[in-house]
C-alpha cells in the first residue's frame, strides 16, 4: 500500500515538474522570440504607453513586469483554468482551446487504438515467422512502412481513395455529435494516415521482444508440457514482451502529438493543428503557450499511464 502511494507520488510530482519546466521554457522562449514580446506585438510602437488604451491593454494581458514575474501570474491564473486571453478577438484561450480539443483528441485517441490493433498482431507474427521466409518480408514490409515520412501518406490515401476513387471525402470534418456516419466518413483517412506512421515501430518493437522472450528457457518448459503454440504466445511471451511497446510509446507521445497536428492541416481539420498554424502566422503569443501546455498535459498523462501499465506488469517495477 505504501509503495503504491509513494509510486501515485512520485508520478505527481514527476508530471508538476515537467509542466513548470516546459511552460516556463515556452513562455521565456515565445516571449523573446519577437522584438518586444507580447508588448511590442499589442502596443504600436512610438505610441504612448499611458495613454488610455495602452493601459487599458497592459492590465488586460498583465504586461507590467519582467518575463519571470509575468510568467508566475501566468501560472497561478492557468491553475484556476485562465490561460489569458487571444490576441485574435479578445477571446479566452481556454475557450479557443476547448472549442478544437475534442477534435485533435479523437484523432489521436482513435489513430492509436488503430496502429495497436493492427501493430500487435503484425508484431507477433513477425516474432512467431521470424525464421521463415513470409516473416522476413514481413519484417522487410515493416521497414519500408517505417521509413515512410508522414505527409507521404496521406497524400498518397487523399490521391487513392479520394480523387481516384471517389470513396472518403479529401478534407473537412464533422463533429459527432452533428453525424456519426458523417464523422466516420471523415475519420478514416487521416485516422488511417495516423496509424501507419506508428504501425511499423509498434510492431517491430513487439518482434523484437517477443522473439527475444520465446527462446528463454521458461517458454522450452511451456512448451514441454504440451500447452498449445497460441496459449504460449499469448500468455507466457506477450505479456513480458510488450514492455518494450509501453516504453516506446511513451516516448513516442512527442512525435504522435506533432504527428496529428500535421495530420489536421494536411487534411483541413479544424482542430488544434489549424488552430497552431494561424496562431503562428498571427504571432498569437497567449494561444501558442496554451497550445504548449496541452502538449506537456497530453504527453505527461500518457507517461503517467505507461508508468501505471509498467507498475502493474512487471514485478521488477513494484520491488524497485
Amino acid at each position: 500500500m505504501l509503495r503504491g502511494i509513494s509510486f501515485v507520488a512520485r508520478l505527481i510530482g514527476k508530471a508538476a515538474f515537467r509542466v513548470v519546466a516546459a511552460t516556463f521554457l515556452a513562455f521565456f522562449v515565445l516571449e523573446n522570440s519577437i522584438a518586444g514580446g507580447l508588448r511590442g506585438i499589442l502596443i504600436a510602437p512610438g505610441s504612448d504607453p499611458d495613454s488610455p488604451r495602452n493601459r487599458a491593454i497592459i492590465e488586460r494581458f498583465h504586461l507590467d513586469g519582467n518575463v519571470v514575474q509575468r510568467y508566475i501570474r501566468w501560472l497561478g491564473d492557468a491553475l484556476q483554468g485562465d490561460f489569458g486571453r487571444s490576441t485574435r478577438g479578445d477571446v479566452p484561450v481556454t475557450e479557443v482551446l476547448l472549442h478544437r480539443l475534442p477534435i485533435s483528441l479523437e484523432l489521436m485517441l482513435v489513430g492509436t487504438l488503430l496502429a495497436l490493433l493492427i501493430g500487435i498482431p503484425a508484431g507477433l507474427a513477425a516474432a512467431v515467422w521470424a525464421d521463415r521466409k513470409r516473416g522476413t518480408v514481413l519484417s522487410a514490409g515493416l521497414g519500408i512502412l517505417q521509413s515512410i515520412p508522414l505527409y507521404i501518406s496521406p497524400v498518397f490515401l487523399i490521391w487513392i481513395f479520394a480523387l481516384e476513387l471517389q470513396w472518403l471525402p479529401a478534407a473537412g470534418w464533422v463533429r459527432i455529435s452533428d453525424s456519426f456516419w458523417g464523422n466516420l466518413e471523415g475519420l478514416i483517412l487521416p485516422v488511417t494516415a495516423l496509424a501507419l506512421s506508428e504501425v511499423a515501430l509498434v510492431a517491430r518493437t513487439i518482434r523484437a521482444d517477443v522473439y527475444r522472450v520465446l527462446s528463454e528457457d521458461f517458454i522450452a518448459a511451456a512448451r514441454s508440457k504440451g500447452l498449445s503454440r497460441r496459449y504460449i504466445l499469448l500468455r507466457h511471451a506477450f505479456r513480458p514482451g510488450s514492455l518494450g511497446m509501453l516504453n516506446v510509446l511513451g516516448m513516442n507521445v512527442g512525435n504522435l502529438l506533432s504527428g496529428a497536428l500535421l495530420i489536421e492541416i494536411i487534411f483541413g481539420i479544424g482542430g488544434l493543428g489549424r488552430e497552431l498554424f494561424e496562431s503562428s502566422i498571427n504571432r498569437d503569443l497567449p494561444v501558442l503557450l496554451g497550445l504548449v501546455t496541452y502538449g506537456v498535459l497530453v504527453y505527461g498523462a500518457v507517461n503517467a499511464v505507461v508508468d501505471v501499465a509498467m507498475y502493474g506488469a512487471d514485478p521488477r517495477t513494484r520491488r524497485r
